[in-house]
């Protein structure tokens, strides 16, 4: 039996205060409430003559309501972990009904799409299918280079800026069946609308497409592990079938962070994890088109599993798949210490082994957030300041869970700014 979350680790999984809050004067609402091993139902009473059916799978975490509320999870399933951390659902041997039905697809959908909560694996293409993409790619990214010598030769005043402009070179690398680099061309033009020093900004960026362009024309004479990030970063696919056949990396995973993304109804969950004892990071990506219920599944934030989780192949391994599970995850209370000189030498490394990357995970202890002339920063005990960015109203939560004493923040660092994701204080994990 999975023992109650804490309110933090409610906290954590609210799409909103404002959710939370109504989550809260739902108290007394609740009917026929009960869980079963990792699974929590019940009834809420709304202003209708039906109450709402809410269903919580604590595997994932899943939701379901029949509420016609858009957000995710909604105030009742919400009210419902709410309940369930104070003590007020009582355990029962078997689901309502209700609960039943929607637990049952979702189990059926796990074992249809394998383990690993994806497609079913596919075959391997066979070496034609291969070097005929390869062909294809390495066509597209001729032209993408011919491309940024012309925009470099005729200088980025004449350039077109526009969203249209980007999209048509991005398109041609669809095409050239290189999505990674197409994702990139597409947020240059949200650069040049958001940002007043762009030209500095795309220079920056055209210069490491280039710099891919190269490295992909040398493919066969670099090192194995840089040869797959090269293949990263310019899109090419890795089936979960190889991933999971990797060597896996056994450790007490920490589990620091997670978010979820929308954009054209593809939503995507990112979590982040660190390893207790070798200080690693692992980050994990689900997605799932239409609604963000991910077939896989993951302990909330704040919590510790012992796993095994296979890292995808890259020069400098950071997105992983988790694999077998040791044990039922438990709730931690402790964090490592993380200076920021090493946070920084950890990026330098990182960024050393694989140049195209924009951002990696810190942990950083016994810092104050601090807002001074329009700036945000992490001091430490030293004095020394870290910059800091992100939504308006994150930081000032950030400011407010502090009370201006020092606290430990997770997020990623990006040379420029680190975006904090959750703060550790007081035992326990709060997402922000």
């Amino acid at each position: 039996m999975t023992s109650p979350w804490t309110a933090g680790q409610v906290a954590s999984v609210a799409p909103d205060a404002a959710s939370l809050a109504a989550a809260r004067k739902l108290a007394g609402s609740w009917s026929h409430a009960g869980s079963s091993g990792l699974a929590l139902w019940g009834l809420c009473q709304g202003s209708g003559s039906k109450p709402y059916q809410a269903v919580v799978d604590l595997r994932g975490p899943a939701y379901k309501c029949s509420c016609p509320s858009r957000k995710f999870p909604c105030k009742h399933a919400l009210g419902l972990l709410v309940e369930w951390s104070e003590g007020r659902v009582p355990s029962t041997d078997e689901p309502a009904d209700f609960a039943a039905e929607w637990l049952s697809r979702r189990e059926e959908k796990a074992e249809n799409t394998g383990e690993s909560g994806d497609e079913a694996p596919k075959k391997s293409p066979d070496p034609a299918t291969a070097q005929k993409r390869a062909d294809r790619v390495a066509g597209g990214l001729v032209e993408l280079d011919l491309w940024i010598t012309d925009q470099i030769r005729s200088g980025l005043a004449a350039m077109d800026t526009s969203w249209a402009g980007f999209d048509a070179v991005a398109a041609r690398m669809v095409d050239a069946q290189a999505p990674g680099i197409a994702g990139t061309l597409r947020a240059l033009a949200g650069i040049v609308a958001s940002t007043e020093n762009w030209p500095e900004k795309v220079l920056d960026e055209l210069a490491r497409l280039h710099l891919l362009v190269a490295a992909h024309q040398k493919l066969s004479e670099l090192p194995e592990d840089l040869a797959h990030s090269v293949k990263a970063h310019v899109g090419y696919p890795v089936s979960t079938e190889s991933v999971m056949e990797s060597i896996p990396v056994k450790e007490n995973w920490m589990i620091l962070g997670s978010g979820i993304t929308e954009e054209k109804r593809l939503f995507t969950r990112t979590v982040w994890m660190l390893g207790r004892n070798s200080k690693r990071w692992a980050m994990l990506l689900d997605f799932s088109h239409g609604s963000p219920n991910f077939a896989t599944e993951t302990p909330p934030v704040g919590f510790l599993l012992n796993a095994d989780v296979h890292f995808y192949p890259g020069a400098a391994a950071l997105r992983a798949r988790m694999g077998a599970t040791h044990g039922e995850p438990e709730p931690f209370t402790t964090m490592p210490f993380g200076s920021i000189d090493a946070a920084l030498q950890q990026f330098t490394d990182a960024l050393a082994a694989d140049p195209w990357l924009r951002s990696w995970p810190a942990v950083i202890s016994s810092v104050v957030p601090s807002f001074v002339d329009g700036s945000w920063f992490l001091v430490d005990e030293s004095g020394t300041a870290l910059r800091a960015e992100g939504d308006s109203d994150l930081l000032w939560k950030l400011l407010g869970i502090s009370g201006g004493y020092p606290v430990t923040v997770c997020g990623t660092w990006n040379a420029l700014a680190l975006a904090p994701i959750s703060v550790f204080t007081g035992g326990q994990v709060i997402v922000l």
